[in-house]
């Protein structure tokens, strides 16, 4: 579900997210007002609930956002670092290829565009549909690799050839995290927990302006317009390589044409 969100323009995710948070709204608006009469109150009389709950729920909500935006930022940055030492890795393997016997050199350097293609072209598009790391789509360019890897590694002077067979490994290396980092962001847990949390706030202060409507409608959309602010800026950074602001594969294009 989320990721149908992901895919959105940003203005229309944001009007998504205001849209579900204001049906939610009325709807408690009205179970309040329904139910309130029905438990032996009167609409115009204040409820026994003391205005600390709505802190204290929204204290929790602010927390919790808090803690999920640093694990964002977190994968943002562990992604974007991934791909920079893959493509760094790429190029500095290409350099290196200068010292190999000329057709060792033709033959690595086609596989390594073999794979700048396959994970343009196969990998960016997996990522954005968040495939699992374990899915075979990745293996098409993953093939692509192994092979520069067994090629350098069987020369009859694989020793000379060290530095070239660690940018091989380091490739490597840096695909996986930056396929590991694809597949990151907010789990269902915590997005259970800020629904829940965000949910009970408002609840509370419908409840606690029950008796002045006009007060309890104002109330109650102003937090539901901050929480979805909230709700978008997470939805809008969640996964480093879906939506409109995530990672392209600039760096590896670049190395294409080389």
């Amino acid at each position: 579900m989320f990721i149908l969100f992901h895919q959105l323009p940003l203005v229309a995710m944001f009007l998504a997210v205001l849209a579900l948070s204001i049906a939610v709204c009325w709807l408690l608006i009205g179970l309040v007002r329904f139910a309130i009469p029905r438990l032996g109150h009167r609409l115009d009389e204040p409820l026994p609930i003391r205005d600390s709950v709505i802190n204290a729920c929204g204290g929790l909500f602010a927390l919790i956002v808090a803690f999920s935006a640093a694990g964002i930022w977190n994968d943002a940055v562990s992604a974007r670092t991934a791909v920079q030492r893959e493509a760094d890795a790429v190029e500095t393997a290409l350099t290196l290829s200068v010292v190999l016997p000329e057709e060792a050199r033709s033959a690595l350097t086609s596989g390594l565009q073999a794979y700048l293609r396959d994970v343009v072209t196969v990998d960016w598009p997996a990522m954005a549909r968040s495939m699992p790391v374990s899915d075979p789509v990745f293996d098409r360019s993953e093939k692509h690799l192994l092979g520069a890897i067994h090629l350098v590694s069987q020369l009859n002077t694989a020793a000379a050839y060290s530095p070239l067979l660690n940018q091989l490994l380091e490739i490597r290396h840096a695909r996986l995290a930056r396929l590991t980092a694809s597949v990151a962001g907010i789990t269902w847990a915590q997005w259970f927990a800020m629904w829940l949390i965000s949910t009970t706030t408002l609840l509370a202060i419908i409840v606690c302006n029950s008796h002045a409507f006009r007060m309890q409608i104002v109330a109650a959309h102003l937090y539901v317009l901050v929480a979805s602010a909230a709700y978008f800026v997470i939805l809008a950074h969640d996964r480093p390589f879906i939506g409109r602001i995530s990672l392209q594969p600039t760096a590896f294009q670049s190395l294409m044409t080389r």
